[in-house]
């Protein structure tokens, strides 16, 4: 009989359990960006489940990724509305 495989949203929970001690490690204010990563990535689940990707960190990171450039877009957007002196 073949391997049942876990579902991608226990896997994520599993990579996240793996990087306690990674996280536990960080500064405070880095864990707090670290959460606010984990948050986006979990916000990203079905794609991540039509993903089919052999390691789920690699579409978890894409989700994370994905999301800072959204918002580095809005700032230069912001920043594009200032006018010059």
């Amino acid at each position: 009989m073949g391997r049942t495989i876990a579902p991608y949203s226990r896997q994520m929970l599993q990579i996240e359990e793996n990087l306690s001690d990674f996280r536990r490690s960080l500064r405070k204010q880095d864990q707090d960006i670290f959460d606010d990563l984990i948050r986006t990535a979990k916000l990203q689940v079905q794609a991540g489940v039509m993903a089919s990707l052999p390691y789920p960190i690699d579409s978890m990171i894409l989700s994370m990724l994905i999301d800072l450039k959204k918002e580095m877009n809005e700032i230069k957007k912001g920043l594009q509305k200032i006018p010059d002196k």
